[in-house]
């Protein structure tokens, strides 16, 4: 069965375990950017909840800019090895690699130059996330939030071209529906989804005009073998009630 989750703070964890929910993805880069103190805090507040976090995403700040020499660097390397450690300290399983601040294309830069640069980090990545026995979801966006990587295929190619076992794609259906991308590019594999409404990137809901979407990709998720996890990610104006909703709605799909 397909798990479902909320892009959320752990402490909603436990309204989230009473509504059925499965698990927390919560933000890489806040974590990561915890001084030793705050971490500690966030450590024992995630082996208190009643929901394992398995998913982070946010991989990556904006100001580590990927495409350019320095996206294998030091100062990159240092990141990932305190982001990825604490991490794997918190049970996580999956990474989302959206950050579209730190992957933009520089003006001028040939797009394959750009490509290759993301595929060496990544490759960097990766390794270094498996170290941890974590998986590197790479998230296709909108054209509005980034200007390279829009579709599931071009995750799925960069994915290909790094090589590593757990580095994989990720299907954002908000992304896919904006996109234009036809529900029949999950059927070739991904490893972690997110899911959110068509108009405004709300929580899903019954009457949002999406439900015919959301069946469809759920549909083909299971088609092609899918039983991981879909979370949650948009905004919401009462957390409470839109988490219950969305749950509601979406455990008719799974």
């Amino acid at each position: 069965m397909i798990r479902l989750g909320i892009c959320t703070s752990v402490e909603n964890a436990p309204l989230m375990q009473r509504l059925g929910y499965d698990y927390v993805e919560m933000g890489m880069t806040q974590v990561a950017r915890m001084t030793e103190a705050e971490y500690a805090a966030c450590r024992a507040a995630v082996r208190s909840a009643p929901l394992p976090v398995e998913a982070m995403n946010g991989m990556i700040p904006a100001d580590y800019p990927l495409c350019g020499p320095e996206g294998t660097g030091a100062r990159v390397r240092a990141y990932l090895k305190t982001a990825f450690s604490r991490a794997q300290e918190l049970g996580v399983k999956v990474v989302v690699f959206g950050s579209g601040g730190a992957r933009r294309l520089p003006e001028g830069m040939p797009l394959a130059r750009g490509y290759a640069y993301l595929a060496a980090y990544l490759d960097l990545a990766g390794e270094m996330a498996a170290e941890h026995g974590l998986s590197i979801a790479i998230e296709p966006l909108r054209a509005k939030e980034c200007n390279l990587l829009h579709h599931v295929a071009e995750a799925q190619y960069l994915a290909g071209r790094v090589g590593r076992k757990n580095v994989g794609a990720l299907a954002d259906l908000y992304h896919m529906m904006a996109g234009g991308e036809a529900a029949t590019a999950v059927e070739l594999g991904v490893i972690h989804c997110h899911i959110a409404e068509r108009a405004s990137r709300a929580y899903p809901s019954a009457g949002d005009g999406s439900e015919a979407d959301y069946a469809d990709f759920f549909a083909r998720l299971k088609k092609s073998g899918y039983s991981g996890c879909v979370s949650v990610e948009g905004t919401c104006q009462d957390f409470a009630a839109d988490a219950m909703r969305a749950m509601e709605l979406l455990k008719t799909y799974r």
